[in-house]
C-alpha cells in the first residue's frame, strides 16, 4: 500500500512540474505578443520540428524542460513555440499561424530557429541551439536583453 502512494505522489508531482514547465511555453501568437508588450519581456519565438527534427528535440528537453533555464524565462522573458510536426496534427488556425510567423521571422525554414524579439516585435537577435548548457544559452540571452 505504501509503495503505491508513493508512486502516486510522484506520478502526480512530475505531472504538475510538466504542466508548469509547458504553461510557461505559449502557442497562441497573438497571447504572447500581448504579454510580452504588456510586461515589456523580449519574447524568444522557437521555431521547431517537434517530432521530426533531431536537434530541435534535443533543444526542448536540454533548454525548454530545464528548471533552471525556465525560472530565467518566467522573470526575463515571454516564450512562443511555433511547431512545424510532420505527425502531430496541429488544427488549421495554428497551422496558419505558425506558417504566417515563419514567413515574417524564419524565411528560410531553419530548425531549429530561434528569435529574440523586442516587446514591440522587432527582431533583437537570431540565435542558434548548438548544443549549449542551459546556463551558456541563458548567457547569450542575457548579453542581448541587457543592451
Amino acid at each position: 500500500m505504501l509503495n503505491r502512494s508513493f508512486v502516486l505522489i510522484i506520478f502526480v508531482g512530475l505531472a504538475f512540474f510538466s504542466f508548469q514547465s509547458y504553461s510557461q511555453i505559449r502557442n497562441d501568437a497573438e497571447e504572447a505578443f500581448r504579454i510580452s508588450t504588456e510586461s515589456n519581456k523580449p519574447l524568444l519565438l522557437v521555431f521547431a520540428g517537434s517530432d521530426w527534427c533531431a536537434t530541435c528535440i534535443r533543444f526542448e528537453k536540454k533548454i525548454l524542460s530545464e528548471a533552471h533555464f525556465l525560472d530565467f524565462a518566467k522573470e526575463n522573458l515571454v516564450i512562443l513555440k511555433a511547431d512545424f510536426p510532420q505527425r502531430t496534427p496541429l488544427t488549421e488556425a495554428l497551422k496558419e499561424q505558425n506558417a504566417s510567423l515563419a514567413e515574417k521571422y524564419n524565411p528560410d525554414g531553419v530548425f531549429p530557429y530561434l528569435v529574440l524579439l523586442r516587446s514591440e516585435s522587432s527582431i533583437l537577435s537570431s540565435l542558434y541551439y548548438s548544443n549549449q548548457s542551459p546556463a551558456e544559452f541563458i548567457a547569450e540571452i542575457k548579453s542581448y536583453i541587457s543592451k
